[in-house]
């Protein structure tokens, strides 16, 4: 066995591994569910740990001026959940099920709605400064208001919402909503599933699972994880949470990272030959390097991505987004031709010398 592949550990806290593993605490979501006013009065996140609610079944609970800023809500199932005037600021809400939703006045800054479900949802006044990934969440039938503040902190128009599939009524103009605050809650770090990151990262007695060829980390939390030099051929990552991860030097050769979030990850040098990136959001990672000879890119978001060096020979780029990416001479296009300036203004990327 190559020794570069087969050296790399991945260390990760068992409970964030398989998608049949609740990541919420019963208590803490029973506290939720059934006192509001306790809830926001003593809330059960500290500093570093965010509230983790990932996967939790919330369909028609009652969450009005939750605060819930910063939340892991990955996931979670809240079809139908009365969320008016609660505070949701910078939760995690990627493949949330938010339908049939009331999130009227919620506050909703910063959030994160990769491919959330809102369809037929109510979002009249509800404030989405700063929302990421709204252009890929359902909004289909999904009800705003000229008191909705859209990411771009303008409020909503009904051209917007026919451009979105969405529904516009007019209302009285009212203030920009804020939603409910709790301090003990606002410094909380995003997203953290309550394992601290040295329990993720640390190869020495904090070693908890040793990564290996067809591992299974389906719809996994592993945001800041460290994979490098691991060796994960044809491992399953399927909608897998691997933003900022580090995987410097991982063989991922034939795996599925059909739809992961890799916003930011460290993907130099690794080896994603033959892998399916079908619709990864890739948005800002650093694929110097990578080998990517007859990997599936198909819709994947590359905005910001580095692929100076990259081969990306033999792949499948079709409505792939390369805006703002980085290419140069070195990086090898699926026609097995070099980068060229002429081919990086096409796919409005950016070109430069090596």
């Amino acid at each position: 066995m190559n020794n570069k592949w087969s050296a790399g550990i991945l260390t990760i806290g068992m409970a964030l591994m398989y998608q049949t593993v609740s990541a919420y605490d019963p208590e803490t979501l029973n506290l939720l569910k059934q006192n509001i006013t306790a809830w926001n009065a003593k809330p059960p996140a500290t500093p570093g740990h965010a509230i983790d609610l990932s996967r939790a079944p919330l369909e028609n609970a009652d969450l009005s001026t939750a605060c819930l800023v910063k939340a892991n809500l990955n996931g979670a199932f809240m079809k139908g959940a009365k969320l008016r005037d609660a505070n949701i600021q910078g939760a995690n809400l990627r493949w949330s099920v938010m339908e049939k939703a009331d999130l009227s006045r919620a506050n909703m800054a910063n959030t994160n709605l990769f491919e959330a479900t809102l369809e037929n949802a109510n979002l009249k006044g509800t404030n989405l400064k700063d929302a990421t990934f709204i252009e890929q969440a359902n909004l289909s039938g999904t009800t705003l208001s000229n008191n909705t503040i859209l990411p771009s902190g303008e409020r909503a128009t009904s051209r917007w919402c026919t451009m979105h599939n969405a529904k516009f009524v007019s209302e009285p103009e009212s203030a920009l909503p804020t939603g409910n605050t709790s301090p003990s809650i606002e410094h909380a770090s995003p997203y953290t599933s309550g394992t601290p990151t040295t329990e993720i990262t640390d190869t020495g007695n904090n070693k908890l699972q040793t990564a290996h060829p067809d591992s299974n980390f389906e719809e996994a939390s592993l945001d800041n994880a460290n994979m490098e030099n691991a060796n994960l051929i044809n491992a399953n990552f399927h909608k897998a949470d691997l933003k900022s991860a580090r995987m410097h030097g991982a063989n991922l050769q034939g795996a599925n990272l059909d739809r992961a979030f890799l916003k930011g990850a460290d993907l130099s040098n690794t080896n994603l030959s033959n892998t399916n990136l079908f619709g990864a959001v890739l948005n800002g990672a650093n694929l110097s390097g990578a080998n990517l000879e007859g990997a599936s890119l198909f819709n994947a978001d590359l905005d910001g991505a580095r692929l100076d060096g990259a081969n990306l020979k033999g792949a499948n780029i079709m409505d792939a987004n390369f805006n703002n990416a980085t290419l140069s001479s070195l990086t090898i296009l699926p026609s097995g031709e070099h980068a060229t300036a002429q081919w990086s203004v096409m796919k409005q990327a950016i070109f430069v010398t090596p």
